[in-house]
């Protein structure tokens, strides 16, 4: 029976920082829309690109903690976290040891990013380091990743590898004949997505979506497989454990 207490792993909540947030306005606009939803954990992951010149983590993590503490202001449950979204390029793990990008929670996790078009030996390679590294990779929006989404056996082999999966909650909107949606809940059922982000950005076009994805997907999919995505693997993660 689905809950409230959901964690959006994956989110542009920070104002000024990337291509979400614009500002404290539209941030706070935003946590309202979130606690809304049923999200009480929520990841701030601003985007991390390459030669874009060096994130400063000192202002991204005094950021995430007076959003946290203006979420408050919503909500005591309400809890917001950093991290990043990190576009894959070679040298992420001296970039992580140099203070340039976030890992999600201050945990091993760490939220991937591959460009759409990524040849799968590439994505392979690349999820490889990062595990042999000892950080716990999640491919963000798995379903833009063309070799994983449309080769379920690439799929299963980085998972049995060690990569762990985020999808979109609003890619799983979709009706009957959407065939993305359709595609990702079988990969649901299968135990092939670990967690789900809003992946939002603004109020508007891009808003957070939590609560309106789960309830549709309680009607289609075993209660059990929701829930291990949803809460236990929620719990693993916010206690900073592999799932």
């Amino acid at each position: 029976m689905e809950q409230t207490g959901y964690l959006d792993l994956h989110s542009h909540i920070l104002p000024g920082v990337d291509d979400g947030s614009k500002d404290w306005e539209m941030t706070m606009q935003m946590l309202e829309m979130v606690y809304e939803q049923g999200i009480r954990h929520i990841v701030a992951t601003p985007h991390n690109y390459p030669g874009a010149g060096k994130q400063d983590n000192g202002t991204i993590c005094k950021l995430v903690k007076e959003t946290n503490e203006r979420a408050k202001q919503i909500a005591d449950d309400l809890e917001v976290l950093g991290g990043n979204e990190v576009l894959y390029r070679q040298g992420i793990t001296e970039e992580i040891a140099d203070g340039h990008i976030l890992t999600l929670a201050d945990s091993r996790y760490l939220l991937v990013e591959f460009y759409p078009s990524e040849l799968y030996g590439e994505v392979y390679q690349g999820l490889r380091q990062l595990i042999e590294a000892g950080y716990w990779p999640v491919v963000a929006h798995m379903e833009r990743v063309q070799s994983l989404f449309e080769e379920e056996d690439n799929l299963r082999e980085v998972i049995k590898l060690g990569a762990l999966i985020q999808v979109n909650s609003r890619s799983l909107l979709g009706g009957l004949f959407d065939r993305r949606s359709a595609r990702l809940r079988k990969f649901m059922e299968k135990g092939m997505v670990h967690f789900l982000g809003s992946d939002c950005h603004n109020p508007t076009g891009r808003p957070p979506v939590m609560k309106d994805c789960v309830e549709k997907l309680y009607k289609k999919l075993p209660e059990s497989c929701l829930n291990r995505v949803l809460y236990d693997n929620q719990e693993r993660f916010l206690q900073k454990k592999y799932i």
